[in-house]
């Protein structure tokens, strides 16, 4: 067991195992592609343009409490942006998948991110940061947005709620996301479902998100709320 970014950011044996595992995988199969991943496996020349986004286990606390609320996040990019996504749920069996003009799937059903088009009546979920005074704020905003959507959720799995807006199992979920790793296959999952997905660089708030997953009914709104420019990424 180590620690990352903070003493509560926790690296456990599963994390490193896992990843060792996917990116010996991923360089017996591409060995030309690069490879970026959470515990630190790299690998490749980089040469054929394509890389590959590894979290071997995202929601590593949940996973060391027992919690059963976990997954394994790959995702494939090109020079245009992220080519295909799995998040891989392995307690439940389930694993969402997305190829970019493909669509998103659960199995053999195909995924519709929701309908909704009054915020008011959203299903949010979230995230918080593992460093305390980034908590604190994002908590201080957090609290203001609950008055204002039905209800919030807080899993701890960004790849895993990602997967469950293309789902439709919430409606949206807005966070602060450092790593490309955490997001990238659930993004294209959100967008091949029919949803949007805002992202930029740091947060415009205090505490604030950086990311804004939703259906595209309720987007512009949630955005404006948390304090993140609405940029319309969206597949048609």
């Amino acid at each position: 067991m180590r620690t990352k970014s903070t003493t509560t950011d926790l690296v456990s044996d599963a994390d490193d195992d896992a990843e060792q595992l996917i990116a010996g995988r991923i360089r017996a199969e591409r060995p030309d592609d690069a490879i970026v991943a959470e515990e630190g496996s790299a690998g490749g020349s980089g040469a054929t343009g394509i890389r590959w986004l590894v979290d071997p286990l995202d929601g590593t606390i949940n996973f060391l409490y027992g919690i059963p609320h976990w997954c394994v996040s790959v995702a494939c990019a090109d020079a245009e942006g992220i080519l295909a996504g799995v998040v891989y749920d392995p307690l439940r069996e389930e694993l969402f998948r997305a190829e970019r003009g493909g669509g998103a799937w659960l199995g053999d059903r195909r995924l519709a991110a929701t309908s909704l088009s009054d915020l008011a009546l959203a299903l949010v979920a979230t995230g918080f940061s593992y460093a305390a005074e980034e908590r604190s704020a994002q908590a201080a905003l957090y609290a203001g947005v609950a008055g204002r959507i039905r209800d919030v959720r807080r899993a701890g799995s960004a790849a895993l709620d990602l997967a469950y807006v293309a789902a439709a199992r919430v409606d949206a979920y807005f966070e602060l996301i450092r790593s490309p790793w955490d997001s990238a296959a659930g993004s294209l999952l959100v967008l091949e479902a029919g949803g949007m997905v805002s992202e930029i660089a740091e947060p415009t708030l205090p505490g604030g998100p950086n990311l804004v997953a939703s259906g595209r009914g309720i987007h512009a709104s949630l955005c404006a709320l948390v304090g993140v420019q609405s940029r319309g990424n969206s597949i048609d």
